[in-house]
């Protein structure tokens, strides 16, 4: 799957977007419906949301914050935490400090799914 097809797939199911003013941090939701591609071949009998769709989400949101085209630069650390499975939905909270990005992904309930901190560069 290429890196723009699994970004469009991502895009055209996010829920919500919401930018702070200061425009260092953010919001999205996404609810992952059983058609979503990135459940292809991701453990048949038990499909999981793949981790790099929660890196893909962080980087699609810290593009909106920043106007303008993004592309991951580095993983400075990632925790995965709970799978994701079909019909589920997730919260995605993206905070911009001393140059790094933090993304925090949780379920409705409030559970962790995923921790992220990573940084990015002009596409």
């Amino acid at each position: 799957m290429s890196n723009s097809f699994l970004r469009n797939a991502l895009r055209q199911r996010l829920r919500s977007v919401a930018i702070a003013d200061d425009r260092r941090s953010g919001s999205l939701s996404i609810t992952f419906d059983r058609a979503f591609p990135g459940f292809d071949g991701h453990f048949a009998e038990q499909s999981i949301v793949p981790g790099l769709c929660f890196i893909q989400l962080a980087v699609i949101l810290a593009e909106e914050i920043r106007g303008q085209p993004t592309r991951l630069a580095e993983i400075v650390r990632l925790k995965s935490l709970k799978p994701i499975q079909p019909e589920e939905s997730v919260n995605l909270a993206l905070t911009r400090r001393n140059g790094r990005w933090q993304a925090v992904t949780t379920t409705p309930a409030g559970e962790t799914v995923c921790q992220l901190l990573f940084t990015v560069k002009d596409a």
